[in-house]
């Protein structure tokens, strides 16, 4: 075994400080590792922390949901949902999130956001309120930065009260995943600012906030150079190679016509390489088999993705990713309903923010279901988050002549030729498109007689 990896697990026992129970979860730029349960209402003083890990930046405290339903005897309705999310945000990786102990403090106390974040070291406050009528139910909740008191996020959900668990459930999962990604992007803006001796911490945060910045080679190669200046100062740490390999594999896919092939190749191999040196010290961490789906999906090995995409999606079931690695593992295996299926799951976590690929992944699913209406909407939604990646275009086009629309799915081939001159169809099993469905379909000759060269 190599010192690389004896460091790791050596390191596999430090832990985050959570409050509300630990959890694993892997999310839309992978920041979710393993926890260690800590107890409810330990004091700051009594929790182990992870060296070099600024707890700090990306502390929370979730304050008590308000009851204003009008009726006292559903109080629990808001306390039930101050204590779950409480709970499901502690999958956020390097998260320190204040107990609901010390939360349930100031229930109904009237003070600030930034004297508790004060008071209690949050840098972050979740804050919301529960209405009800008749049997109808609707849930506020809103983020908010403790040091100036501004409004970060705001969300409004609404359900019945006979499907209370269910949309509990809905509301916990699409906070995690929404307000996840604020704090992570208001703590880089602050680590950015720090450029002298820049830490671990601040070197992994200012890669995470990359992630939701479009992805060009440009910024592939920022993150990449501050996941391997992590590796290189810290070799114990299994964030940055899991993150590191995520990355790699998604430039090896979304770039495919712009890499030559060889590197392309060296791309998954240590993407490959990398995530199956962290499964031997922290077989727990999901990043990873997100990893081994895609690089078994492109040495053909369908039934190995399956495999690691339904690990991945048992240790997180409230990642929209984990979900959309299963979609693509089915797809593959010409199995499109299946995919569609897991592939809205995913996008139904985080509506508002679903990556480019899942659009993409379900609108090529409805294709090869012969729905093209459905098809031409997600390719659509795919194309306007993204309108350089040639994949949807192409799919789309094909969408439009089936269904009849002939000068849409000229113009839309048109427009792919004069984003990207050099693509040929047989790019597109190079993004993610299973050859059997594909041809099963008969995408190619349809996309010929729009115009697109094979």
């Amino acid at each position: 075994m190599n010192k690389w990896l004896e460091k790791l697990k050596h390191a596999k026992g430090i832990i985050v400080a959570v409050a509300g129970g630990g959890a694993v979860l892997s999310g839309l730029v992978g920041y979710y590792t393993t926890y260690q349960t800590v107890k409810t209402g330990a004091s700051s003083s009594s929790i182990t922390t992870p060296a070099l890990v600024n707890t700090g930046a990306l502390s929370i405290v979730v304050l008590p949901f308000a009851n204003q339903t009008g009726d006292a005897q559903k109080g629990y309705i808001a306390d039930a949902l101050t204590t779950s999310i409480t709970a499901d945000l502690s999958r956020i990786r390097d998260a320190f999130v204040i107990s609901s102990a010390t939360a349930f403090t100031y229930k109904d106390k009237p003070t600030t956001t930034q004297q508790i974040g004060k008071e209690v070291g949050a840098r972050f406050a979740l804050q919301g309120s529960v209405l009800a009528s008749s049997d109808k139910l609707r849930i506020h909740a809103q983020l908010a930065d403790t040091q100036t008191g501004a409004q970060l996020w705001s969300e409004t959900f609404d359900g019945e009260i006979v499907n209370l668990f269910a949309l509990q459930d809905q509301v916990t999962a699409k906070i995690g995943n929404s307000i996840g990604r604020e704090m992570v992007l208001v703590a880089a803006r602050e680590s950015e600012k720090r450029t002298t001796s820049p830490q671990i911490a601040d070197l992994m945060m200012r890669a995470r906030a990359l992630a939701w910045k479009p992805l060009t080679l440009e910024t592939f190669k920022q993150r990449e150079d501050l996941y391997r200046q992590v590796i290189a100062r810290d070799t114990a740490n299994t964030a940055a190679p899991a993150e590191l390999a995520v990355l790699l594999i998604s430039v090896a896919t979304n770039f495919a016509t712009q890499i030559k092939s060889d590197a392309r190749e060296a791309m998954f191999q240590e993407a490959d390489q990398l995530a199956l040196k962290v499964e031997a010290i922290d077989p727990q961490n999901p990043l990873i088999y997100r990893v081994l789906t895609t690089v078994r999906i492109e040495h053909h090995d369908v039934e190995g993705a399956k495999r690691a995409a339904m690990r991945g999606l048992e240790l997180n079931p409230k990642d929209p990713v984990a979900y959309n690695s299963a979609g693509i593992a089915y797809l593959h295996d010409a199995k499109p309903q299946i995919a569609a299926e897991y592939i809205s799951k995913g996008i139904n976590l985080d509506p508002k923010n679903p990556p480019t690929v899942m659009l993409h992944t379900l609108g090529c699913s409805y294709f090869y279901l012969g729905k093209d209406a459905a098809a031409i909407e997600w390719l659509t939604k795919a194309i306007e988050r993204s309108p350089k990646f040639p994949a949807p275009r192409a799919v789309l086009a094909a969408a439009y002549l089936r269904s009849g629309e002939t000068e849409k799915a000229k113009a839309t081939a048109t427009e792919l030729l004069r984003i990207n001159p050099e693509f040929r169809m047989t790019d597109m099993a190079q993004y993610r498109i299973a050859p059997k469905l594909w041809e099963m379909n008969k995408l190619t000759s349809l996309a010929k007689q729009v115009g697109l060269p094979e």
